[in-house]
């Protein structure tokens, strides 16, 4: 059971902060989880560290918390106290040390979520708060154990969510490797490191993903949904969506619309 004791997120403390719990002083005995977006002073191996903005430490029931921001700046962070016995936490790979997280918009949104949803429910037991803290805690662990040796992962991650959400944009590698200030030839090694596929089949899948759509859901004619989804080339379109999915756009559309058709109308007549 996961038991939420209070949480906040995107809160500024505009004279910054200096937080200290000892043995014997309200906090000490349960868990805090600290997502700073300002920079900070966190505990490390080698000391108090400053850490740059979005920056996750979390502390262990039981140990001395102790952080703060440099002097006079102001202080903006997400945070939750809470307690807990399950191993998913007990388990955590990096207790106590700062790191940062590949999705920062995930983390946030998550805590967000986590916040809202307890000044509803104050039940321990609600199976909402815990799915979102088993999928808050699953994100970070998964942070801290794989590919953490990249100082790009997080411009990565925020690159392809880029490359999902707007498939149709020109994409090039020489684009992608500006934006993050690197050679093509170091984006593509750590962009297929880091996902197991290269940027520019990664920008095809995407594209072909949202044409299948388009073409499923939308009447347009296939040169406007090829131009949608990032081809200035109808043929080119309808070249590279048949070696992706095995049919022409047109056959696509046709197939795809029939299958609907028949699952449709099965409903009807069963009701399964």
């Amino acid at each position: 059971m996961i038991d939420i004791l209070y949480s906040g997120y995107s809160y500024t403390h505009k004279e910054g902060i200096r937080f200290d719990t000892e043995s014997g002083h309200a906090g000490f005995e349960c868990w805090l989880l600290v997502f700073s977006h300002s920079p900070v002073y966190f505990p490390s191996e080698e000391g108090m560290k400053l850490c740059p903005p979005e920056t996750v430490i979390l502390f262990p029931q039981n140990t001395h918390k102790f952080y703060f921001s440099p002097t006079g700046e102001p202080y903006t962070n997400d945070w939750i106290h809470f307690k807990t016995d399950e191993n998913i936490i007990l388990d955590f790979p990096l207790k106590g040390v700062p790191f940062q997280p590949s999705d920062t918009d995930y983390i946030h949104n998550l805590i967000k979520l986590i916040s809202w949803e307890t000044q509803i429910n104050k039940d321990p037991s609600s199976p909402v708060i815990s799915d979102l803290f088993h999928a808050l805690i699953s994100k970070l662990s998964a942070d801290v154990t794989v590919s953490t040796d990249s100082p790009y992962r997080g411009q990565l991650v925020a690159l392809r969510k880029e490359i999902i959400l707007h498939p149709e944009k020109n994409w090039t590698v020489a684009m992608m490797s500006d934006n993050l200030s690197i050679s093509p030839a170091h984006l593509q090694l750590l962009y297929k490191n880091t996902f197991g596929i290269s940027c520019m089949n990664d920008v095809i899948k995407a594209r072909i993903k949202l044409a299948q759509d388009k073409l499923l859901y939308s009447t347009d004619t296939i040169s406007a949904v090829g131009e949608q989804c990032g081809y200035r080339n109808t043929e080119h379109f309808c070249r590279q969506f048949r070696k992706f999915t095995g049919l022409s756009p047109r056959q696509y559309r046709i197939t795809a619309l029939t299958k609907n058709n028949r699952e449709i109308n099965n409903y009807e007549e069963t009701g399964t």
